[in-house]
């Protein structure tokens, strides 16, 4: 089979559909109806002469051969991003696309100061393109491993064989509770660890419990997959547990929120994942000079 350029379009609606689970998803994602999805998808099939998924009351899913396909086609499209990249290296200029992912309601971090990199890498490669994609530290480096991310800024994960870690960034974490928590009318001279203990907590799978270290024979009933799941089950009134403090300040402000005692602060690390032996295009290292700048500047401003 001789791959045309239409083949292409529709390999990469279909890898869309793949990353996003389900057609829906990869509406949202492209600016796509769901019969064009179709179209393309269906056009895909009749062209490689088997199915590549499975879509119906069942759910998405795909089939033995579509998962192959879409395993081998993350060589192709990484072979295809180098292509661009290195054509833009000749024209002298950087080009291509520069798939990020990174985990939500980072923007509130001063520390982070992702909106200015991104500003500057428009400025700077305005031929270039950026994807961003919010998602769990799992599903981040699932992605990242997969070839559907070029890099990723997560929190410090035990699943990240075969990929390379940079430590960015301590994100300062307190412990608060919501309005409807008996805890709430005096948060702050709750200080015993043994009466913080008493209550039950909601915490993040990929912290692996670490919320609960300085509470012994605390329980975790709820888990929550990010930032703001973890906000709703504390401003439910029910649960107490940790956010990032920069997240938390506009809840606290407007009462809804309440730092326990002195916080009992956590830090928790971001790193900058890549995969580990792939050569950096100009645009991936354009975007890492200027994050690493970025931080650094605000770290020496205070």
């Amino acid at each position: 089979m001789k791959i045309a350029n239409t083949d292409l379009r529709a390999l990469a609606v279909f890898r869309a559909v793949v990353e996003h689970e389900g057609f829906a998803g990869a509406q949202i994602a492209l600016g796509l109806s769901q019969s064009a999805i179709s179209f393309h998808v269906k056009a895909l099939e009749e062209r490689l002469g088997f199915a590549l998924c499975r879509r119906g009351r069942g759910g998405f899913a795909l089939t033995e051969r579509g998962a192959l396909v879409h395993a081998r086609s993350d060589a192709l499209f990484l072979s295809l991003d180098a292509f661009e990249s290195e054509v833009g290296r000749l024209r002298d200029r950087i080009t291509g696309t520069l798939r990020i992912g990174m985990i939500d309601n980072t923007v509130t971090d001063s520390g982070l100061p992702l909106p200015q990199v991104i500003g500057r890498i428009g400025a700077r490669a305005p031929e270039a393109r950026l994807d961003i994609a919010m998602a769990d530290p799992e599903t981040l480096v699932a992605r990242l491993a997969g070839g559907a991310l070029d890099l990723a800024i997560l929190p410090e994960t035990r699943l990240a064989e075969g990929l390379r870690l940079s430590p960015l960034h301590e994100e300062r974490h307190l412990l608060y509770c919501g309005r409807g928590h008996p805890l709430f009318p005096r948060a702050a001279e709750v200080t015993e660890t043994a009466e913080i203990a008493r209550w039950p907590f909601v915490g993040r799978p990929y912290a692996n419990q670490r919320e609960l270290g300085p509470f012994p024979g605390a329980v975790m009933p709820a888990s929550a997959a990010n930032m703001e799941a973890q906000a709703m089950f504390l401003l439910s009134g029910g649960y107490i547990g940790y956010l990032p403090a920069h997240y938390a300040k506009a809840h606290v402000a407007a009462g809804d929120l309440r730092v326990l005692g002195t916080g009992f602060p956590l830090s928790s690390r971001l790193l900058l994942a890549t995969r580990a032996g792939m050569r950096a295009t100009p645009l991936q290292d354009l975007f890492l000079r200027e994050l690493v700048a970025a931080i650094a500047a605000r770290a020496d401003a205070g």
